[in-house]
């Protein structure tokens, strides 16, 4: 079977590697220059002069040694967007990395959550189980001391039955008012949970019924709207709107997965390009034609059952000169954004048509409408050393969120544009408007442990995802903009259609196949790009090789065979003991909770 692989980010990489690994033939095929999963990362030289401690330090050691050459400069690559993720949500990205042999370094992220004038919440990682931490303003006066204490006992509350919801729904054991219908959004939960702790008591006086007040209701409104808000609309990329918008299943799912557990990025050394060199690897064994960088897609064109699909090609490079190329393969896995994947497949829906294979023009046609209800949002990261945006010293953590308040917000008939820059600041950065208005988050990222020895720690990155506010063009390493999938809004009804599960028919093969975090149940991140991977990986191996052998020669079972696909073992990603017993479900679905 020869398969093309039409995209180079993790889920296009992914695909690649667990069907290279099973003996299938893959090609490859990337528009840009570069594999994409790394393809935005930056290089930051480290240029500080040497202090004269340093410049008398090496003119001794160069009178002992004359073999010492002049070193080239120094530099450490930072990943865009960050790479860093928490345990549980991740399982398969997890077993993925530890199969290719790349060492995680394990961090509790510390955050802080500010408005435009001052930091109002710490959340000092650990899940909550660190020793708490108070913003500096609360240490101002007693009366703001209080309240910071109030306002951290209150969180504390809201945060416990957050986790003892969340772990009610994971069992779909949630009454009836919180649970259906099941794309309840987490505005309409938040509004009836405020409202019953606001009088979760009535007492029975004679004649007039007396409501009990408490303060639990406001209180569970401030944690939704300043924490849990701007901490989705971090991680997903997602506007105040949207966040508010998310089947609150999505929300209650992430909070189960993720209690107690760590997070994790790539140890020192060790960047995104690393991995994608790793997934790359086996492809480029064939021969490097395998791999097609600067190649564009011109269609895709079905010719028959035998002869399989006509790739036509357009390679921009400058060695190739711009020549177009056909290649023909028997299955075609797409691992490009929604709208893309929907304009390639309008070729092949029309060559399918004058064929006579209705079956499967059918198919094309459910799962481009289901591509066409997939929604994106776009997304500005900008790389810098500007540390104006970050609040006060004392107030600064691993992680810091600033969320917009009414005053910066602007109506939506006042926005002209989604961004905004100017001849004073020409950083691209998003207006906050009404209902449209981004989570700035910033993370602060230091130099690699040798180069710390050397310079310290005063030479810090920021690396901000959606920018709201100005940021001087001077100290500017890097800026990109990318596009971030949004959420389903109906996942049961468009995921098995991009999957070919749909069971309005029940083809014996299907010769696409939709790969990427948009193609995978909950928050569209890495771990929907390695899930949808694997899945696609599972039905060609299923349709190239029904049955399949341990090395003993003891047949596998359908489950054994998904456990081991491509070599990796998917069960090494999903923790310890305790972990697994506390996400461990009755009845588990290929959707999980969704359907």
């Amino acid at each position: 079977m020869r398969v093309a692989v039409i995209g180079s980010g993790l889920a296009g990489l992914t695909t690649a590697y667990l069907l290279r690994e099973e003996g299938v033939e893959v090609f490859l095929i990337e528009k840009s220059d570069k594999v994409g999963f790394h393809s935005q990362s930056v290089t930051v030289p480290l240029d500080r002069p040497p202090s004269q401690h340093e410049k008398s330090a090496r003119q001794r050691s160069r009178s002992r040694s004359n073999k010492e050459e002049k070193r080239p400069d120094e530099q450490w690559v930072v990943d865009v967007p960050m790479r860093g993720f928490q345990g549980g949500y991740y399982p398969l990205l997890l077993a993925l990395y530890r199969h290719l042999g790349i060492p995680l370094k394990t961090a509790n992220y510390k955050f802080s959550f500010s408005s435009p004038s001052s930091t109002y919440f710490i959340h000092s990682g650990s899940s909550g189980y660190s020793t708490p931490s108070l913003p500096s303003r609360a240490w101002s006066t007693f009366f703001t001391l209080v309240g910071a204490l109030a306002t951290f006992i209150g969180v504390a509350i809201c945060y416990s039955m957050m986790v003892l919801l969340s772990l009610v729904a994971w069992h779909d054991l949630l009454p009836r008012c919180i649970s259906r219908p099941s794309d309840l959004t987490l505005r309409e939960f938040t509004s009836t949970i405020s409202s019953f702790l606001s009088y979760p008591l009535t007492i029975p006086i004679p004649f007039r019924p007396y409501p009990v007040w408490t303060p639990l209701g406001d209180m569970f409104d401030f944690f939704i709207a300043q924490i849990v808000l701007p901490l989705f609309s971090a991680v997903g990329t997602m506007t105040d709107a949207d966040v508010w918008s998310l089947p609150v299943r999505i929300v209650l799912e992430y909070i189960h997965l993720t209690l107690g557990t760590d997070h994790y990025h790539p140890a020192e050394g060790y960047s995104a390009a690393d991995i994608a060199k790793k997934l790359v690897r086996p492809v480029l064994a064939q021969s490097e034609d395998h791999l097609k960088l600067s190649t564009e897609i011109i269609g895709l064109e079905y010719i028959s059952a035998e002869e399989g699909i006509r790739l036509s090609m357009k390679t921009s490079s400058a060695d190739a000169g711009g020549r177009n190329e056909e290649i023909m393969v028997d299955r075609v896995i797409l691992a490009t954004q929604a709208s893309v994947a929907k304009r390639l497949l309008e070729g092949l829906e029309d060559s399918l048509r004058g064929v006579g294979r209705d079956k499967e023009k059918r198919k094309i046609s459910e799962m481009r409408a289901a591509l066409g209800k997939v929604r994106y949002r776009e997304t500005i990261v900008v790389t810098h050393r500007d540390t104006s945006i970050l609040p006060s010293h004392k107030d600064r953590r691993d992680l810091n969120f600033l969320l917009p308040d009414d005053q910066m917000v602007l109506p939506a008939s006042q926005a002209s544009s989604a961004t905004h820059r100017s001849p004073e600041y020409p950083v691209p950065y998003f207006m906050p408007v009404k209902d449209k208005a981004y989570t700035q988050a910033t993370q602060i990222i230091y130099p690699p442990s040798r180069l710390k020895r050397k310079y310290g720690d005063e030479l810090p990155v920021l690396q901000t995802t959606n920018p709201c506010v100005p940021i001087d063009p001077t100290k500017v390493l890097s800026i990109s903009r990318l596009e971030r999938a949004l959420p389903l809004k109906e996942p049961c009804k468009i995921l098995p259609f991009l999957r070919n599960t749909s069971k309005s028919y029940s083809p014996p093969s299907t010769i696409v196949h939709i790969v990427g975090s948009y193609a995978y149940p909950g928050i569209p991140l890495l771990e929907g790009c390695v899930g949808s991977a694997k899945m696609a990986a599972e039905i060609l191996l299923a349709e190239l090789r029904p049955e399949r052998s341990h090395p003993d020669g003891k047949p596998m079972d359908i489950s054994e065979m998904r456990r081991v696909v491509g070599g990796v073992d998917w069960t090494t990603g999903k923790g310890g003991i305790w972990g697994r017993i506390w996400r461990w479900r009755l009845i588990d679905t290929p959707w999980g909770q969704f359907c």
